[in-house]
């Protein structure tokens, strides 16, 4: 299954650790992922074992927009 990470910055470039980031994927039977927690060293939150497609992506409970999600991509987020 694929492997889609998010990576969460600041302003300044600097990563984001502790931030609470979940996609909602387009589907009527695809739902939203598990939250997982941005990583303190590089601000990355890996999601493992769902589908590629269109995704929202929510940091912290705020929405950063759409992305098309596929095996080994990444999407940065400024927070």
């Amino acid at each position: 299954m694929p492997t889609f990470t998010v990576r969460v910055i600041d302003r300044n470039g600097e990563p984001q650790g502790g931030c609470r980031v979940r996609l909602a994927f387009t589907g009527a039977t695809r739902g939203m992922s598990d939250a997982e927690s941005s990583a303190a060293n590089d601000g990355c939150a890996d999601f493992d074992n769902y589908d590629e497609g269109l995704a929202e992506v929510f940091v912290d409970g705020r929405s950063y927009g759409r992305h098309t999600f596929r095996d080994g991509y990444e999407i940065t987020i400024t927070k």
